[in-house]
Protein backbone atom coordinates (compact mmCIF):
# COMPACT_ATOMS: atom_id res chain seq x y z
CA UNK A 1 0.00 0.00 0.00
CA UNK A 2 1.26 3.33 -1.23
CA UNK A 3 -0.41 5.38 1.71
CA UNK A 4 0.89 5.23 5.32
CA UNK A 5 -2.93 4.90 6.90
CA UNK A 6 -3.93 1.95 8.89
CA UNK A 7 -5.55 -0.24 6.21
CA UNK A 8 -8.77 -0.91 8.42
CA UNK A 9 -9.36 2.97 9.06
CA UNK A 10 -9.68 3.39 5.21
CA UNK A 11 -11.19 0.14 4.17
CA UNK A 12 -13.83 1.18 6.62
CA UNK A 13 -14.19 4.79 5.24
CA UNK A 14 -14.54 3.32 1.63
CA UNK A 15 -16.99 0.43 1.44
CA UNK A 16 -19.02 2.61 4.39
CA UNK A 17 -19.28 5.53 1.89
CA UNK A 18 -22.92 6.25 0.15
CA UNK A 19 -21.11 5.76 -3.21
CA UNK A 20 -19.54 2.28 -2.68
CA UNK A 21 -21.12 0.21 -5.24
CA UNK A 22 -19.34 -3.28 -3.77
CA UNK A 23 -22.16 -3.43 -0.81
CA UNK A 24 -23.03 -6.73 -0.01
CA UNK A 25 -20.11 -8.14 -1.75
CA UNK A 26 -16.17 -8.95 0.34
CA UNK A 27 -14.42 -6.73 -0.58
CA UNK A 28 -10.54 -6.46 -0.08
CA UNK A 29 -8.74 -3.35 -0.27
CA UNK A 30 -5.62 -4.10 -2.78
CA UNK A 31 -3.72 -0.50 -2.53
CA UNK A 32 -4.10 3.12 -2.08
CA UNK A 33 -2.03 4.96 -4.65
CA UNK A 34 -1.19 8.95 -4.58
CA UNK A 35 -1.06 11.73 -7.26
CA UNK A 36 0.67 14.00 -6.92
CA UNK A 37 -0.18 17.27 -4.36
CA UNK A 38 -2.22 19.99 -6.13
CA UNK A 39 -0.34 22.30 -4.17
CA UNK A 40 2.63 22.83 -2.01
CA UNK A 41 2.05 19.58 0.29
CA UNK A 42 3.32 22.34 3.70
CA UNK A 43 0.51 24.13 3.57
CA UNK A 44 -2.53 23.48 5.45
CA UNK A 45 -4.96 21.62 3.87
CA UNK A 46 -2.22 19.51 2.19
CA UNK A 47 -4.80 17.85 -0.79
CA UNK A 48 -4.32 15.00 -3.34
CA UNK A 49 -6.10 12.59 -5.48
CA UNK A 50 -5.83 9.14 -4.29
CA UNK A 51 -6.63 5.68 -6.66
CA UNK A 52 -7.93 2.70 -3.98
CA UNK A 53 -7.73 -0.67 -5.78
CA UNK A 54 -10.66 -3.14 -4.42
CA UNK A 55 -10.58 -6.67 -5.23
CA UNK A 56 -13.66 -8.95 -4.28
CA UNK A 57 -13.69 -12.72 -4.39
CA UNK A 58 -16.03 -15.09 -6.78
CA UNK A 59 -14.28 -13.62 -10.17
CA UNK A 60 -15.75 -10.32 -9.97
CA UNK A 61 -13.45 -7.49 -11.58
CA UNK A 62 -11.54 -5.04 -10.02
CA UNK A 63 -12.60 -1.68 -9.42
CA UNK A 64 -10.93 1.65 -8.71
CA UNK A 65 -12.03 4.72 -6.23
CA UNK A 66 -11.14 7.71 -5.97
CA UNK A 67 -10.32 9.70 -3.04
CA UNK A 68 -9.83 13.10 -2.67
CA UNK A 69 -8.03 13.57 0.28
CA UNK A 70 -7.20 16.35 2.72
CA UNK A 71 -4.53 16.14 5.24
CA UNK A 72 -4.52 18.23 8.29
CA UNK A 73 -1.51 18.48 10.97
CA UNK A 74 -4.49 18.51 13.93
CA UNK A 75 -7.87 17.04 14.09
CA UNK A 76 -10.28 19.75 13.01
CA UNK A 77 -13.41 19.68 14.90
CA UNK A 78 -16.04 20.57 12.31
CA UNK A 79 -14.45 17.67 10.19
CA UNK A 80 -14.90 14.95 12.58
CA UNK A 81 -17.67 13.13 10.44
CA UNK A 82 -15.14 13.07 7.56
CA UNK A 83 -12.18 11.92 9.20
CA UNK A 84 -10.66 8.94 6.94
CA UNK A 85 -7.59 7.98 9.29
CA UNK A 86 -4.99 9.04 11.32
CA UNK A 87 -1.06 8.65 10.73
CA UNK A 88 2.68 9.56 10.58
CA UNK A 89 4.17 10.44 6.99
CA UNK A 90 7.45 11.29 6.41
CA UNK A 91 6.81 14.26 4.05
CA UNK A 92 3.98 15.58 6.31
CA UNK A 93 4.37 14.32 9.48
CA UNK A 94 1.62 12.86 12.18
CA UNK A 95 -1.55 13.96 9.81
CA UNK A 96 -5.30 13.83 10.33
CA UNK A 97 -6.88 12.82 6.86
CA UNK A 98 -10.28 13.99 5.67
CA UNK A 99 -12.52 13.18 2.92
CA UNK A 100 -11.61 16.40 0.84
CA UNK A 101 -15.84 17.19 -0.79
CA UNK A 102 -16.49 17.92 2.75
CA UNK A 103 -13.65 20.60 3.76
CA UNK A 104 -14.33 23.20 1.89
CA UNK A 105 -10.76 24.73 2.36
CA UNK A 106 -9.80 21.67 0.41
CA UNK A 107 -12.61 22.19 -2.37
CA UNK A 108 -10.67 25.73 -2.93
CA UNK A 109 -8.00 24.39 -3.41
CA UNK A 110 -9.19 21.96 -6.32
CA UNK A 111 -10.50 25.34 -7.66
CA UNK A 112 -7.33 27.22 -7.73
CA UNK A 113 -5.48 23.96 -9.24
CA UNK A 114 -8.24 24.11 -11.94
CA UNK A 115 -7.72 28.05 -12.58
CA UNK A 116 -4.47 27.62 -12.74
CA UNK A 117 -4.50 24.69 -15.51
CA UNK A 118 -1.97 22.83 -13.44
CA UNK A 119 -0.64 19.32 -14.14
CA UNK A 120 1.98 17.27 -12.40
CA UNK A 121 4.20 14.46 -12.66
CA UNK A 122 5.04 12.12 -9.47
CA UNK A 123 6.49 8.74 -8.90
CA UNK A 124 2.82 6.66 -9.08
CA UNK A 125 1.21 8.96 -11.05
CA UNK A 126 0.06 12.21 -12.40
CA UNK A 127 -2.74 14.75 -13.04
CA UNK A 128 -4.18 17.45 -15.55
CA UNK A 129 -6.54 19.56 -15.47
CA UNK A 130 -7.98 21.63 -18.39
CA UNK A 131 -10.03 24.91 -18.37
CA UNK A 132 -12.74 25.50 -20.58
CA UNK A 133 -14.02 28.82 -18.96
CA UNK A 134 -12.90 30.79 -16.20
CA UNK A 135 -16.15 33.30 -15.85
CA UNK A 136 -17.31 33.96 -12.67
CA UNK A 137 -14.97 31.14 -11.06
CA UNK A 138 -13.02 31.76 -8.42
CA UNK A 139 -11.35 30.47 -5.24
CA UNK A 140 -13.47 33.02 -2.89
CA UNK A 141 -17.23 31.02 -3.73
CA UNK A 142 -18.50 28.82 -0.51
CA UNK A 143 -17.94 25.08 -1.36
CA UNK A 144 -20.93 23.16 -0.24
CA UNK A 145 -20.89 19.22 -0.43
CA UNK A 146 -24.63 17.99 -1.72
CA UNK A 147 -25.44 15.26 0.47
CA UNK A 148 -28.51 13.67 -1.85
CA UNK A 149 -25.70 12.25 -4.28
CA UNK A 150 -25.14 8.70 -4.20
CA UNK A 151 -22.65 7.47 -6.85
CA UNK A 152 -20.32 9.97 -7.55
CA UNK A 153 -19.90 13.50 -5.18
CA UNK A 154 -21.22 17.32 -6.22
CA UNK A 155 -19.66 20.02 -3.91
CA UNK A 156 -21.76 23.37 -4.68
CA UNK A 157 -19.65 26.64 -5.82
CA UNK A 158 -21.74 29.40 -4.32
CA UNK A 159 -24.53 30.04 -6.98
CA UNK A 160 -21.92 29.72 -9.92
CA UNK A 161 -20.70 25.83 -10.06
CA UNK A 162 -20.68 22.71 -8.89
CA UNK A 163 -18.01 20.10 -8.60
CA UNK A 164 -18.54 16.59 -9.86
CA UNK A 165 -16.14 14.21 -8.12
CA UNK A 166 -16.27 10.65 -9.91
CA UNK A 167 -16.05 7.89 -7.34
CA UNK A 168 -16.15 4.23 -9.12
CA UNK A 169 -13.62 5.27 -12.19
CA UNK A 170 -14.08 3.91 -15.57
CA UNK A 171 -11.03 3.72 -17.42
CA UNK A 172 -11.00 5.84 -20.24
CA UNK A 173 -12.37 9.74 -21.02
CA UNK A 174 -15.66 9.82 -19.01
CA UNK A 175 -18.65 10.37 -21.68
CA UNK A 176 -20.28 12.71 -19.41
CA UNK A 177 -17.06 15.39 -20.28
CA UNK A 178 -17.08 14.62 -23.41
CA UNK A 179 -20.25 15.05 -23.73
CA UNK A 180 -20.81 18.40 -22.39
CA UNK A 181 -17.12 19.30 -24.04
CA UNK A 182 -18.20 18.74 -27.15
CA UNK A 183 -21.99 20.41 -27.18
CA UNK A 184 -20.08 23.45 -25.37
CA UNK A 185 -17.94 24.15 -28.16
CA UNK A 186 -20.96 23.66 -30.33
CA UNK A 187 -22.70 26.25 -28.71
CA UNK A 188 -25.82 23.87 -27.80
CA UNK A 189 -27.60 25.84 -24.87
CA UNK A 190 -29.95 22.90 -23.81
CA UNK A 191 -26.93 21.27 -21.33
CA UNK A 192 -25.01 23.08 -18.90
CA UNK A 193 -22.23 24.58 -19.46
CA UNK A 194 -18.45 22.83 -18.32
CA UNK A 195 -15.70 24.95 -16.84
CA UNK A 196 -12.95 22.28 -16.93
CA UNK A 197 -11.75 18.73 -15.77
CA UNK A 198 -9.10 16.63 -14.49
CA UNK A 199 -7.78 13.76 -15.49
CA UNK A 200 -5.50 11.63 -13.50
CA UNK A 201 -3.07 8.71 -14.16
CA UNK A 202 -1.51 6.09 -11.75
CA UNK A 203 0.50 2.48 -12.23
CA UNK A 204 -1.53 -0.70 -11.20
CA UNK A 205 -0.01 -4.00 -11.75
CA UNK A 206 3.12 -1.98 -13.61
CA UNK A 207 0.28 -0.91 -16.11
CA UNK A 208 -0.36 2.72 -16.44
CA UNK A 209 -3.97 3.52 -16.21
CA UNK A 210 -5.98 6.84 -16.95
CA UNK A 211 -9.18 7.75 -16.23
CA UNK A 212 -11.18 11.19 -15.95
CA UNK A 213 -11.54 12.16 -12.27
CA UNK A 214 -13.76 15.22 -11.59
CA UNK A 215 -15.63 17.72 -13.72
CA UNK A 216 -16.97 21.23 -13.07
CA UNK A 217 -19.63 22.54 -14.64
CA UNK A 218 -22.21 25.36 -14.33
CA UNK A 219 -24.87 25.13 -11.82
CA UNK A 220 -28.06 25.36 -13.08
CA UNK A 221 -30.04 28.17 -10.88
CA UNK A 222 -33.82 27.89 -9.89
CA UNK A 223 -33.84 24.26 -11.68
CA UNK A 224 -36.60 21.80 -11.48
CA UNK A 225 -35.94 18.36 -12.00
CA UNK A 226 -38.17 17.40 -14.85
CA UNK A 227 -39.64 14.31 -13.35
CA UNK A 228 -40.75 16.35 -10.47
CA UNK A 229 -42.19 18.70 -12.66
CA UNK A 230 -44.22 16.48 -14.63
CA UNK A 231 -45.59 14.77 -11.52
CA UNK A 232 -46.95 18.32 -10.10
CA UNK A 233 -48.55 18.70 -13.37
CA UNK A 234 -50.21 15.98 -13.27
CA UNK A 235 -51.29 16.62 -8.97
CA UNK A 236 -52.67 19.90 -10.07
CA UNK A 237 -54.38 19.20 -12.91
CA UNK A 238 -52.15 21.80 -15.25
CA UNK A 239 -50.82 21.17 -18.58
CA UNK A 240 -47.58 19.72 -19.53
CA UNK A 241 -48.06 19.78 -23.15
CA UNK A 242 -45.88 23.03 -23.80
CA UNK A 243 -43.18 22.00 -21.73
CA UNK A 244 -42.99 18.74 -23.61
CA UNK A 245 -42.64 20.19 -26.76
CA UNK A 246 -40.23 22.61 -25.63
CA UNK A 247 -38.54 19.23 -24.19
CA UNK A 248 -38.94 17.41 -27.87
CA UNK A 249 -37.12 20.61 -29.47
CA UNK A 250 -34.50 20.34 -26.85
CA UNK A 251 -33.75 16.75 -27.75
CA UNK A 252 -33.34 17.87 -31.21
CA UNK A 253 -31.05 20.31 -31.24
CA UNK A 254 -28.66 17.96 -28.71
CA UNK A 255 -28.75 15.52 -31.21
CA UNK A 256 -28.16 17.76 -34.01
CA UNK A 257 -25.07 18.84 -32.21
CA UNK A 258 -23.74 15.44 -31.63
CA UNK A 259 -24.26 13.99 -35.48
CA UNK A 260 -21.95 16.84 -36.37
CA UNK A 261 -19.33 16.35 -32.99
CA UNK A 262 -19.14 12.72 -33.18
CA UNK A 263 -18.93 9.48 -35.57
CA UNK A 264 -21.86 8.13 -37.46
CA UNK A 265 -22.55 5.18 -39.16
CA UNK A 266 -25.64 2.95 -39.75
CA UNK A 267 -27.08 -0.40 -38.58
CA UNK A 268 -29.75 -2.55 -40.88
CA UNK A 269 -32.73 -2.98 -39.43
CA UNK A 270 -32.65 -7.01 -40.09
CA UNK A 271 -29.76 -7.37 -37.49
CA UNK A 272 -31.93 -4.48 -35.18
CA UNK A 273 -34.81 -6.51 -35.39
CA UNK A 274 -32.35 -10.19 -34.50
CA UNK A 275 -31.38 -8.36 -31.66
CA UNK A 276 -34.35 -7.02 -30.17
CA UNK A 277 -35.93 -10.77 -30.38
CA UNK A 278 -33.01 -12.50 -28.73
CA UNK A 279 -33.22 -9.84 -25.86
CA UNK A 280 -37.59 -10.55 -26.26
CA UNK A 281 -35.89 -14.37 -25.86
CA UNK A 282 -33.65 -13.30 -22.33
CA UNK A 283 -36.63 -10.73 -20.77
CA UNK A 284 -39.42 -13.38 -21.60
CA UNK A 285 -37.29 -15.80 -19.18
CA UNK A 286 -36.56 -13.73 -16.79
CA UNK A 287 -40.16 -12.64 -17.02
CA UNK A 288 -42.37 -15.20 -18.60
CA UNK A 289 -45.95 -12.80 -18.95
CA UNK A 290 -44.14 -11.18 -21.92
CA UNK A 291 -44.60 -14.82 -23.44
CA UNK A 292 -48.48 -13.63 -24.18
CA UNK A 293 -47.52 -10.93 -26.45
CA UNK A 294 -44.55 -12.58 -27.96
CA UNK A 295 -46.45 -12.80 -31.63
CA UNK A 296 -47.54 -8.82 -31.63
CA UNK A 297 -43.97 -7.95 -30.06
CA UNK A 298 -41.73 -9.97 -33.00
CA UNK A 299 -44.15 -8.34 -35.47
CA UNK A 300 -43.12 -5.10 -34.34
CA UNK A 301 -39.41 -5.75 -34.58
CA UNK A 302 -39.39 -7.19 -38.10
CA UNK A 303 -41.22 -4.04 -39.75
CA UNK A 304 -37.82 -3.06 -39.03
CA UNK A 305 -36.07 -5.72 -41.51
CA UNK A 306 -36.60 -3.30 -44.45
CA UNK A 307 -34.84 -0.40 -42.86
CA UNK A 308 -31.13 0.95 -42.72
CA UNK A 309 -31.14 3.26 -39.39
CA UNK A 310 -28.60 5.57 -38.78
CA UNK A 311 -26.93 5.64 -35.83
CA UNK A 312 -24.83 8.40 -34.04
CA UNK A 313 -23.55 9.34 -30.14
CA UNK A 314 -27.00 10.22 -28.24
CA UNK A 315 -27.95 10.17 -24.68
CA UNK A 316 -28.93 6.38 -23.93
CA UNK A 317 -31.00 6.57 -20.78
CA UNK A 318 -33.32 9.38 -21.46
CA UNK A 319 -35.61 10.16 -19.40
CA UNK A 320 -37.38 12.91 -17.30
CA UNK A 321 -35.02 12.50 -14.68
CA UNK A 322 -32.28 13.33 -16.76
CA UNK A 323 -33.90 16.71 -17.46
CA UNK A 324 -33.88 20.14 -15.86
CA UNK A 325 -36.56 22.92 -16.30
CA UNK A 326 -34.78 26.32 -16.24
CA UNK A 327 -36.09 29.70 -16.61
CA UNK A 328 -34.34 29.86 -20.01
CA UNK A 329 -35.20 26.41 -20.75
CA UNK A 330 -34.92 23.31 -20.57
CA UNK A 331 -31.23 21.59 -19.81
CA UNK A 332 -30.40 17.96 -20.35
CA UNK A 333 -28.22 16.54 -17.86
CA UNK A 334 -26.25 13.23 -17.70
CA UNK A 335 -24.66 11.65 -21.12
CA UNK A 336 -23.09 8.98 -19.59
CA UNK A 337 -25.88 6.47 -20.77
CA UNK A 338 -27.14 3.53 -18.90
CA UNK A 339 -25.05 1.96 -15.81
CA UNK A 340 -25.11 -1.54 -17.18
CA UNK A 341 -23.31 -1.30 -20.23
CA UNK A 342 -19.67 -0.94 -20.52
CA UNK A 343 -17.90 2.13 -21.47
CA UNK A 344 -17.48 1.28 -25.20
CA UNK A 345 -21.03 -0.25 -25.66
CA UNK A 346 -22.14 3.40 -24.17
CA UNK A 347 -19.40 5.61 -26.51
CA UNK A 348 -21.14 3.21 -30.02
CA UNK A 349 -23.23 5.03 -32.06
CA UNK A 350 -27.13 4.07 -32.13
CA UNK A 351 -30.47 5.28 -32.73
CA UNK A 352 -31.78 8.73 -31.49
CA UNK A 353 -35.18 6.65 -31.85
CA UNK A 354 -33.57 4.80 -28.40
CA UNK A 355 -33.62 8.53 -26.49
CA UNK A 356 -37.10 9.53 -28.07
CA UNK A 357 -38.33 6.20 -26.41
CA UNK A 358 -37.18 6.20 -23.56
CA UNK A 359 -38.71 9.52 -23.11
CA UNK A 360 -41.85 8.27 -24.21
CA UNK A 361 -41.80 5.26 -21.56
CA UNK A 362 -41.24 7.99 -18.91
CA UNK A 363 -44.30 10.28 -19.96
CA UNK A 364 -45.86 6.58 -19.38
CA UNK A 365 -44.71 6.28 -15.76
CA UNK A 366 -45.09 9.90 -14.67
CA UNK A 367 -49.05 9.24 -15.55
CA UNK A 368 -48.98 5.67 -13.44
CA UNK A 369 -47.22 7.63 -10.99
CA UNK A 370 -50.41 9.87 -10.10
CA UNK A 371 -53.68 8.18 -11.45
CA UNK A 372 -56.56 9.63 -12.17
CA UNK A 373 -59.27 11.03 -14.92
CA UNK A 374 -56.98 12.58 -16.62
CA UNK A 375 -53.69 10.85 -16.43
CA UNK A 376 -53.70 8.79 -19.58
CA UNK A 377 -54.83 12.09 -21.66
CA UNK A 378 -51.89 13.76 -19.87
CA UNK A 379 -49.40 10.95 -21.21
CA UNK A 380 -51.09 11.11 -25.01
CA UNK A 381 -50.87 14.99 -24.87
CA UNK A 382 -47.40 14.84 -23.83
CA UNK A 383 -46.36 12.02 -26.34
CA UNK A 384 -47.72 14.12 -29.13
CA UNK A 385 -46.39 17.59 -28.33
CA UNK A 386 -43.09 16.15 -27.15
CA UNK A 387 -42.51 14.69 -31.14
CA UNK A 388 -44.06 17.45 -32.75
CA UNK A 389 -41.66 19.36 -30.89
CA UNK A 390 -38.70 17.22 -31.59
CA UNK A 391 -39.82 16.28 -35.54
CA UNK A 392 -41.66 19.77 -36.31
CA UNK A 393 -45.02 18.11 -37.57
CA UNK A 394 -46.27 14.42 -37.99
CA UNK A 395 -43.79 11.17 -38.26
CA UNK A 396 -43.83 9.58 -41.34
CA UNK A 397 -45.27 6.05 -41.56
CA UNK A 398 -42.38 4.23 -41.32
CA UNK A 399 -40.82 6.30 -38.66
CA UNK A 400 -43.61 5.22 -36.53
CA UNK A 401 -42.73 2.03 -37.16
CA UNK A 402 -39.57 1.96 -35.61
CA UNK A 403 -40.50 4.13 -32.84
CA UNK A 404 -43.10 1.47 -31.81
CA UNK A 405 -40.02 -1.38 -31.99
CA UNK A 406 -37.93 0.68 -29.88
CA UNK A 407 -40.85 1.29 -27.57
CA UNK A 408 -41.51 -2.33 -27.20
CA UNK A 409 -38.10 -2.87 -26.71
CA UNK A 410 -37.47 -0.23 -23.48
CA UNK A 411 -40.91 -1.41 -22.29
CA UNK A 412 -40.05 -5.15 -21.85
CA UNK A 413 -36.63 -4.32 -20.49
CA UNK A 414 -39.31 -2.51 -17.56
CA UNK A 415 -41.10 -5.31 -17.39
CA UNK A 416 -37.85 -7.43 -16.10
CA UNK A 417 -36.26 -4.72 -13.71
CA UNK A 418 -40.14 -4.18 -12.27
CA UNK A 419 -40.42 -7.93 -11.30
CA UNK A 420 -37.11 -7.78 -9.66
CA UNK A 421 -37.06 -5.09 -7.76
CA UNK A 422 -40.72 -3.61 -7.94
CA UNK A 423 -43.71 -6.39 -8.51
CA UNK A 424 -46.08 -3.61 -7.93
CA UNK A 425 -45.17 -1.85 -10.58
CA UNK A 426 -44.99 -4.36 -13.58
CA UNK A 427 -48.31 -3.43 -14.24
CA UNK A 428 -47.36 -0.09 -15.97
CA UNK A 429 -44.91 -1.66 -18.64
CA UNK A 430 -47.01 -4.98 -19.38
CA UNK A 431 -49.64 -2.31 -20.10
CA UNK A 432 -47.57 -0.61 -22.33
CA UNK A 433 -46.50 -3.94 -23.85
CA UNK A 434 -50.13 -4.72 -24.74
CA UNK A 435 -51.25 -1.91 -26.62
CA UNK A 436 -47.87 -2.21 -28.58
CA UNK A 437 -48.71 -6.26 -29.47
CA UNK A 438 -51.86 -5.03 -30.20
CA UNK A 439 -50.22 -2.19 -33.12
CA UNK A 440 -48.01 -5.40 -34.02
CA UNK A 441 -50.70 -7.45 -34.84
CA UNK A 442 -51.19 -9.89 -31.74
CA UNK A 443 -54.57 -11.89 -31.89
CA UNK A 444 -57.02 -11.09 -29.11
CA UNK A 445 -56.00 -14.47 -27.28
CA UNK A 446 -52.88 -13.56 -26.55
CA UNK A 447 -53.94 -10.17 -24.81
CA UNK A 448 -53.52 -10.20 -20.59
CA UNK A 449 -55.77 -7.43 -19.31
CA UNK A 450 -54.51 -5.39 -16.23
CA UNK A 451 -57.91 -3.78 -15.24
CA UNK A 452 -58.01 -4.39 -11.36
CA UNK A 453 -54.75 -4.70 -10.76
CA UNK A 454 -52.77 -3.26 -7.48
CA UNK A 455 -51.96 0.59 -8.06
CA UNK A 456 -48.60 1.54 -6.66
CA UNK A 457 -48.60 3.13 -3.77
CA UNK A 458 -45.61 5.68 -4.69
CA UNK A 459 -44.26 7.36 -7.78
CA UNK A 460 -42.17 5.35 -9.73
CA UNK A 461 -38.66 6.65 -10.44
CA UNK A 462 -36.15 5.72 -13.22
CA UNK A 463 -32.75 5.11 -11.51
CA UNK A 464 -30.82 7.96 -12.09
CA UNK A 465 -27.43 10.04 -11.09
CA UNK A 466 -28.91 13.49 -11.52
CA UNK A 467 -25.15 15.57 -12.14
CA UNK A 468 -27.08 18.52 -11.43
CA UNK A 469 -28.92 19.50 -8.27
CA UNK A 470 -32.26 21.60 -8.07
CA UNK A 471 -32.49 24.23 -5.65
Amino acid sequence: MSVSYPVQSMTAHLTGARWFAGKGRRAELVSVTPLPWLGDPQDSPAVRFEVAEVAYGGGDPTEYYQLAVSYRPGAQDDLASAEIGRGHDPELGDYVAYDAARDPEACRVVVGALLAEREQQGPSGSFRFHLTDATGLSTDLTPQVYTGQQSNTSVMLGDVAMIKLFRRLELGRNLDIEVHDALNRAGVADVAGIFGWVEGTWIADGVTRQADLAMVVEKLAEARDGWELALSTLREGTDFAPEAEALGTALAETHHALRTSFPRSSQPGAALAATMTARLDRATAAAPALAAYRSGLESLFSALAPVTLETQRVHGDFHLGQTLHTPTGWKIIDFEGEPAKTLAERAEPDSVWRDIAGMLRSFDYAAASVPGPRSATWAAECRAAFLRGYAGGDLAASDEATLRAYEADKAAYEVVYEVRNRPDWVTIPLGAIAGLAAAGGASPADEHHTAGTKTPSSPAHHETDQHQVKE
